[in-house]
């Protein structure tokens, strides 16, 4: 049989995948997999034992948050092994689930991931790091780390509320040089993301019919500083609206850009902290995992990569 090593953290969603097991390895065995269960023991757990063994097996699943899926990307990236990656959400918001069309229900979820559509889709480095889908910096971005794991548990998404709320009363400026082969500016922005998703924090993208997950490109969002609520309303509409000529803010599509700036600045890697630093290069390493996807978009790049993919040059 296929060998299958479902990575599980036990506390991502108010522990929702607590009674879902015996479910979801019957849908890996209805698949042809004979499964191997590792319950995450604590923090980048689940990237050592993904880099140690992830070149075992013929089909690595995650469950749990963005931040989980994280860990096990970085894993496969480190390790250097092709293995494709299914992924079953059991985090708060699970933005990366809703580009890549994976149901909310965990079984369905759990068949997805151990069927046979596969896409590979683009990674990005972060310094020395690695990130699916979001690397971030200003308003909002502490959010998701901030808010405690309990009230996470209790309050659910109403808990990014609550802190997102408090984020307000607070914005910071930061002066920071931007540097890419499609811009060159120097300004102070109160929030700016390199994404390739096409919702971000439950929210839809900018332009979500523009998005390509696989396409070398990330999506790159800088909003200048907002001076009343008045300017919030209204930068609050251009985005909602997808107004990407608005003055408020900038945006554009690259494949490798810097940020630098001369006081440290925090930044957020897939919803967790990604550290405070004044420099910051990322790169586009373009189709570098094959994912289990849903059904609904058509499955492109359906060939795993055979070697490690290069870093995009476009």
């Amino acid at each position: 049989m296929k060998k299958l090593l479902w990575i599980v953290n036990p506390h991502a969603g108010r522990g929702a995948m607590r009674g879902k097991v015996i479910d979801c390895v019957n849908a890996f065995q209805q698949a042809g997999f004979d499964v191997t269960i590792y319950i995450t023991q604590g923090a980048q757990d689940a990237t050592r034992v993904v880099h140690e063994r992830a070149a075992e097996f013929d089909r690595v699943v995650c469950a749990g948050g963005d931040g989980t899926l994280n860990e096990v990307v970085t894993g496969l990236m480190e390790s250097g092994a092709r293995t494709p990656l299914g992924y079953i959400p059991a985090g708060t918001t699970n933005d990366f689930a809703f580009s890549l069309d994976i149901p909310k229900v965990t079984v369905e979820a759990a068949a997805v991931a151990a069927g046979s559509n596969l896409r590979a889709l683009d990674i990005g480095r972060f310094n020395d790091r690695y990130f699916n889908y979001i690397a971030a910096f200003g308003v909002f971005t502490e959010v998701s780390y901030a808010t405690p794991q309990q009230s996470k548990n209790i309050f659910g998404r109403a808990a990014y509320i609550f802190e997102g709320v408090k984020a307000l009363t607070n914005i910071k400026q930061h002066h920071i040089r931007v540097e890419s082969k499609e811009m060159s500016l120097e300004d102070n922005f109160i929030y700016g993301m390199v994404s390739n998703s096409v919702s971000v924090g439950g929210f839809k993208a900018l332009t979500p019919g523009g998005v390509e997950l696989d396409d070398g490109l990330y999506e790159v969002l800088l909003v200048y500083p907002i001076e009343n609520p008045m300017e919030l309303q209204w930068l609050v509409n251009d985005l909602l609206t997808h107004n990407t000529e608005s003055t408020r803010f900038v945006y554009f599509r690259t494949s490798r850009i810097t940020f630098d700036s001369e006081g440290e600045v925090p930044w957020t890697l897939d919803g967790e902290f990604g550290g405070a630093t004044t420099h910051v290069e990322i790169t586009n390493f373009s189709r570098a995992i094959t994912f289990a996807t849903g059904g609904a978009k058509p499955a492109l790049n359906e060939a795993l990569p055979e070697e490690m993919p290069q870093e995009n040059e476009t």
